[in-house]
């Protein structure tokens, strides 16, 4: 045969090429100038209308804030104006109150509506000449006046006018610090009488009183006391009831002044608080003046910034005048032009780019051209072994078939499997693993003809496709002579230093097929039957096998709902000392009674369960009942322990260390009388991870015993590393035979247990005669037919209770 492996067409039929037709550089250039047109145009826009939003956007920003501003600084004067006018109404209803009255009423006043950025407050009355004697004594005699002005106490000076406007109490708003003394010494009513320190100086003062006086209405002018801009607001108030619609009853019905001074800028400063990049000016206008500026706190941007004007009405016109802005980057013009610098940019790198692309077009078009090959082949071949993969293996698949529909000719699929294979990579290493598949791609490619196809599905799952004149001979030729080349030393130097043996097994589907997946599964279906008879064979493909495959998928199908509708059962054999021939343990064996197939023997179920994963809950369950048993069998008086079959996939994962552990606490069993029975083929999937588990069961105080001991690969340096207790010698040992080789064997493994310092145990006695042979070897324990059958549980405590069984003892 050729050793060539079919390689076109793929994917019916070969790669298609990339045009290469060559495009006008000015096209191209015109294509660049255009967008670098356009982006200019489009930026320009972009850039206006981002300055007119940021714009918007800080106006309307602005317009609240100063709205905000505007009504808390008017909250705030309204406040101070309402507490004068508080004070006036409290002396009008009480014309006659003390200094010291009028300090309890402030201080009370100031506690519950505090002026904002309050100095003070006086009080002036006026004085007849003639009660000015008595207007000074008792004045003197307060001690609240005396404590206001700083106990500096100054005779008034006689002017020889007929009233004088004097101080009569006052109270102070803030630990402002004055010489208040000074306010004593003159005459508030006289401009020659000087009013030391007093911020409107005497003149003023003297004129604004008539005027106050005639108006009926709050007076506000502002000057700077000791360094601090204050603001003044000065009231008339009169006496109680009396008509003050004219001037002159107003002048008639005078009882005093009220004074009060506080700090505007702190006010403003207030009122701003949290808001930056703001200023407000604040103005004041009284009845029949023009409008003065009071002050005006903050510091606003000059570019750019916004005014906001409002105007207030207490007690005379407010205005307030808001200026800044509330942008706290860049301004809308500096945004804007970042705008239309990056639309350029851009702009200008995609017509750059265009250049670019035009200029490389044709060897992009060429590099994509000379890497499509390359490309299809990576999608539809294996990368590990240059072999075709599934997609590719199963459109040839179909052209085949397709063929054989148009034409009668011969056709078949061949699927080949490694036994072992999942040993090589547990044991030696995926290094490992993959060079073998390597090499069994090679050997494939000198079995198949031109024409055929070798491909490689996944993992060590292989399909061979034959056509034609392949097929003259017969595909089990072909079968055979892949077997021969697989069988073959895998001479493995580079990755282990050493040759490795494996076998494969064949599964064979012969003749036209639907479709390709039908070909494929009955290939499968023939190889699952070849791996059950055995390895290193191959099989044909047969309907009965689909009857099988459904019934097996069936039986899967009930078992996964057999646990949970308590269709397992256990029953236990008896594990009796040879010597003795009593019993010291009993063995878990798992049954299945089916609705209707009735109870199904393990042989028929196990393999399932491994197949499908089910083994490793059914595990759990067996582990949990049969130590719930065992505990109420030694409560009872029995001190026997019990066997439990452990699972490859069990002993895989660290969950049977936590499934031991639950099945003891929950069923309190003393650990030691707990054996957990692993076959070496377990064992051997990967010694290091069971060795590292076996040690961790150990520790929990269970025992260990290897089963079917004698018929896998067993290693003397794994088993010297193995936790075990005992040895447990397969029946096919001792089966009803008594060859000379059969008694070797069966000595020979004593011996090692002996000599590792393992318990052993013989399973399978069935007669006398195997009993006579264990003896003689110094067997320790054994099991069989011959001391008793599986037991159900409720029968295994009356069995417990009575003699063996009557029969000839064995002569010692």
């Amino acid at each position: 045969m050729s050793k060539q492996v079919k390689t076109t067409p793929e994917l019916g039929g070969g790669a298609e090429g990339f045009p290469r037709g060559r495009r006008s550089h000015r096209r191209w250039m015109l294509v660049a100038s255009a967008i670098l047109a356009v982006s200019l145009a489009v930026s320009i826009a972009g850039a206006l209308l981002w300055r007119a939003n940021v714009r918007s956007q800080n106006r309307r920003g602005f317009q609240a804030n100063a709205t905000y501003v505007s009504q808390t600084l008017q909250a705030l004067l309204r406040r101070d104006a309402d507490f004068e006018a508080t004070l006036g109404a409290v002396l009008t209803m009480r014309p006659h109150m003390t200094a010291t009255g009028f300090d309890e009423w402030f201080a009370q006043l100031n506690g519950s509506q505090r002026q904002a950025g309050g100095l003070g407050t006086n009080v002036v009355v006026p004085v007849e000449a003639t009660q000015l004697s008595t207007f000074e004594a008792r004045r003197a005699a307060d001690p609240a006046f005396r404590a206001f002005v700083g106990g500096k106490i100054v005779p008034v000076p006689r002017s020889g006018r007929a009233r004088y406007c004097l101080l009569e109490a006052g109270g102070n708003g803030t630990p402002y610090t004055r010489e208040v003394g000074e306010l004593v010494e003159g005459d508030w009513c006289n401009p020659s009488s000087p009013i030391g320190g007093y911020p409107a100086g005497p003149t003023s003062q003297a004129l604004l009183m008539p005027a106050i006086t005639d108006s009926g209405q709050s007076v506000v002018y502002n000057a700077r006391a000791q360094g601090v801009s204050t603001l003044f607001i000065e009231a008339a108030f009169y006496r109680r009831g009396a008509p003050l619609a004219s001037v002159a009853q107003r002048r008639a019905a005078l009882a005093g002044w009220i004074s009060s001074s506080f700090q505007i800028e702190a006010v403003i400063g207030q009122a701003i608080a949290g808001h930056r990049g703001i200023s407000v000016a604040l103005y004041h206008r009284n009845p029949g003046q023009p409008e003065e500026f009071i002050a005006r706190v903050g510091s606003a941007r000059s570019t750019g910034a916004f005014t906001h004007d409002t105007t207030l009405q207490i007690d005379g016109t407010w205005r307030v005048v808001v200026h800044g802005s509330t942008a706290t980057g860049p301004s809308a013009n500096v945004q804007g032009l970042l705008v239309l610098i990056a639309g350029l940019v851009v702009g200008a790198l995609l017509s750059a780019l265009i250049v670019v692309l035009a200029r490389s077009r044709e060897r992009a078009f060429g590099m994509v051209h000379d890497k499509t090959k390359q490309l299809r082949h990576q999608a539809f071949h294996d990368a590990l072994t240059g072999l075709p993969n599934r997609v590719l293996a199963l459109d040839r698949a179909e052209q085949m078939l397709a063929r054989a529909r148009r034409q009668p000719i011969q056709l078949a699929a061949l699927y080949v499997d490694l036994d072992g294979f999942k040993h090589v990579n547990d044991t030696f290493g995926h290094a490992a693993g993959d060079e073998v598949l390597r090499i069994v791609a090679a050997r494939l490619r000198t079995v198949v003809r031109e024409g055929d196809t070798a491909a490689r599905l996944g993992g060590d799952e292989f399909i061979v496709l034959l056509e034609g004149p392949t097929l003259d001979a017969g595909p089990e030729l072909v079968a055979e002579r892949l077997l021969a080349v697989l069988n073959q030393p895998y001479e493995l130097s580079d990755t282990l230093g050493r040759r490795l043996s494996l076998s494969a097994s064949v599964g064979i589907a012969v003749g036209a097929r639907v479709d390709a997946d039908e070909l494929f599964r009955d290939a499968d279906l023939a190889l699952y039957q070849a791996k059950a008879s055995g390895h290193d064979r191959y099989a044909l493909f047969e309907p009965s096998m689909q009857t099988a495959s459904h019934d097996r998928l069936l039986l899967e199908m009930d078992l996964a709902e057999a646990l949970e509708r308590e269709q397992l059962f256990l029953l236990y054999q008896p594990i009796v000392e040879l010597r003795t021939e009593t019993v010291i343990g009993l063995e878990a064996l798992m049954r299945w009674r089916h609705p209707t197939r009735g109870v199904i023997a393990p042989l028929d179920f196990i393999p399932i369960a491994n197949d499908s994963g089910l083994i490793v809950p059914i595990g759990r369950w067996v582990l949990g009942e049969a130590c719930r048993q065992a505990s109420g069998w030694r409560r009872h008086g029995h001190e026997i322990g019990v066997s439990v079959n452990v699972s490859a996939l069990q002993l895989d994962s660290d969950e049977l260390i936590e499934d031991v552990r639950s099945s003891l606490e929950q069923s309190d069993l003393d650990p030691a009388s707990l054996t957990l029975e692993i076959t070496e083929t377990a064992l051997m999937r990967d010694a290091e991870a069971a060795a590292r588990r076996l040690g961790l069961l150990k520790r929990l105080g269970v025992r260990i015993a290897i089963d079917d001991f004698g018929t896998g690969y067993s290693s003397l340096t794994y088993l010297r590393r193995f936790p075990v207790d005992v040895l447990k010698i397969d029946r096919s040992f001792i089966g009803g035979t008594a060859s000379k080789a059969s008694v070797a064997l069966i000595n020979t493994f004593v011996q090692l247990g002996k000599a590792l310092d393992l318990k052993t145990l013989t399973e399978g006695i069935e007669n006398q005669a195997d009993l006579e042979i264990l003896k003689r070897a110094d067997c320790d324990h054994g099991q069989g037919f011959l001391f008793s059958r599986p037991l159900p549980a409720g029968a295994v405590e009356e069995f417990l209770d009575a003699e063996l069984p009557a029969r000839p003892l064995a002569v010692s």
